[in-house]
């Protein structure tokens, strides 16, 4: 976990989409040199990126938010909370993923047995149609390649016709006091239209998700059923006897 001050200049940084120095000092009540030290070691771990007099969020970059960068981000982390999800599954049960890429590792590691998946991925969709015994549900809309997904109003009103036993989904961050967050409304969307349509919702969420926030709250701690990680899962579903 970070420091308090450097947590709280994150938030504030994600919050905003790009805040000054001169702010920052103000609102923290130290001197500039030490938000620009501040600043410095963030951009090193990776948190936000310095632009000239202040800093922006990585949630709102494209690069970031590509599927194809967060797919090849943390991956031994999320191959192991891919393991640890696939043990939360029984047979004959109907699942929504959402289009991140730890569902993606989750799709991948499913075992080819009597399944129903519903999800608006495109590249979950493709994975998933190899293995004979899952029955895949596509659910369309409007296509948007960066996120290797279907969003927007139509994609939202497609989930809210089915129901599912659990929803695996993914956030920009989590933070223990308040709940999941994105990083965008069309993604936000969707995934609260899942949550909807679920029974039991799991968050997929490693450890370089926990201690960020976000622009949207997707789902409130109380409401998470359970949260896995690359350690394992905490919590647990409710299930039909």
């Amino acid at each position: 976990m970070l420091p308090s001050r450097l947590q709280a200049i994150v938030n504030r940084v994600d919050h905003l989409g790009s805040v000054s120095v001169a702010d920052l000092s103000e609102q923290f009540g130290v001197a500039v040199e030490t938000i620009r030290r501040d600043l410095r070691s963030l951009e090193e771990a990776g948190y936000l990126r310095r632009i000239h007099g202040g800093a922006c969020s990585l949630l709102d970059n494209d690069e970031v938010l590509a599927f194809g960068s967060r797919q090849s981000e943390n991956t031994d982390a999320k191959m192991k909370m891919a393991e640890h999800a696939v043990g939360l599954v029984r047979e004959g049960d109907k699942l929504m993923l959402d289009p991140s890429s730890s569902c993606w590792y989750l799709a991948r590691a499913l075992p080819d047995m009597p399944l129903t998946v519903m999800t608006n991925s495109v590249r979950i969709l493709f994975d998933l149609v190899q293995k004979p015994n899952i029955k895949v549900i596509g659910i369309g809309g409007r296509y948007f390649e960066k996120y290797g997904a279907f969003l927007g109003s139509i994609t939202v009103s497609h989930i809210l016709d089915f129901h599912a036993d659990i929803c695996f989904l993914s956030c920009a961050g989590y933070l223990p006091e308040s709940g999941a967050w994105d990083s965008n409304d069309l993604n936000a969307g969707v995934k609260k239209a899942m949550l909807r349509s679920t029974r039991t919702h799991a968050l997929l969420c490693d450890k370089s998700k926990v201690g960020r926030g976000g622009f949207i709250l997707i789902n409130e701690s109380s409401l998470i059923h359970c949260r896995v990680d690359e350690d394992g899962v905490y919590g647990g579903l409710h299930r039909d006897a």
